[in-house]
């Protein structure tokens, strides 16, 4: 199964690398990116330089390498988690069909799993929950999420990623997983169901977003979108209202001068200029 993001072919490495192999691959893609060595592309550079980095943020350090492993098949314990399911993929019982979605899952039959899946589902009382130990749910919903995402299922993907969003929020698991989790939650609220809809619709979308545990920044964004769409539908208050929110939380905000000049709004640090002109 792809990752948004293949951090062992950004270091160029294998999947089984050492700890040593990916200090030296970190360093080496480093000295060859930097942007003073690429004057003349350092856009470019400062975008690769990124990517290494937070490559061997998560590879660097053995339980967010782990937890990335895990989450994308790859390494030893998916390995052994599709060896110990595959004796166990016969018989018709429920727990059974579930453990065998998770096993296609991790090998790389997605279409096959969520076929199966789905007529589980039309039982109309099936919970894939229920039948698998929470790790393997865990799992099993995370890949499952993903499949629909890349069949532009997004109403269904994003459901299935809050679920476990919260679920593991309660337990305050894992925050790598809690942030990837949180950035496909964001990319199907802003681009694949926020983008090219009717306001009050992307509203909606940005509003679910807004329920997760997100830095400033990123709760700024989203109340800037909230305010677009309260202008758009003709709601000022609702509209300065959001825009005073994003930027008590990010005071040196960009993009926003567009709807301040239509509101008629000042933010606070840029009052005085505005008074002078």
């Amino acid at each position: 199964m792809a990752a948004l993001l293949d951090h062992y072919k950004t270091l160029g490495v294998s999947c089984d690398a050492t700890q040593e192999e990916i200090k030296k691959a970190f360093r080496a893609l480093t000295k060859q990116f930097h942007p003073d060595r690429n004057s003349e592309h350092t856009q470019w550079a400062t975008a690769q330089m990124k990517r290494v980095i937070e490559a061997n943020r998560v590879l660097a350090n053995a339980s967010t390498r782990a937890l990335y492993d895990r989450r994308h098949g790859l390494g030893v314990e998916p390995m052994r988690a599709a060896s110990r399911l595959k004796h166990r993929r016969e018989g018709d019982s429920l727990p059974s069909q579930s453990e065998r979605i998770l096993y296609d899952l991790v090998s790389g039959k997605g279409a096959q799993a969520v076929e199966d899946f789905e007529r589980l589902v039309r039982l109309g009382s099936f919970r894939l929950r229920d039948h698998l130990e929470l790790r393997d749910w865990i799992d099993c919903w995370f890949l499952l999420a993903e499949q629909y995402a890349h069949r532009k299922q997004f109403d269904k993907a994003l459901a299935m990623y809050e679920e476990l969003y919260h679920s593991e929020e309660t337990r305050c698991r894992h925050s790598y997983f809690m942030n990837e989790l949180a950035d496909r939650i964001l990319q199907i609220c802003c681009r694949d169901l926020g983008a090219g809809v009717a306001p009050d619709q992307a509203a909606a979308c940005y509003l679910r977003a807004l329920a997760l545990n997100l830095a400033k920044p990123r709760r700024a964004f989203l109340h800037k979108k909230l305010a677009e769409c309260c202008l758009e539908m003709g709601d000022d208050e609702n509209a300065r209202r959001h825009l005073g929110i994003a930027f008590e939380l990010k005071p040196d905000m960009k993009g926003a001068t567009k709807i301040c000049r239509k509101l008629h709004y000042a933010p606070a640090a840029a009052k005085p200029t505005l008074a002078k002109e």
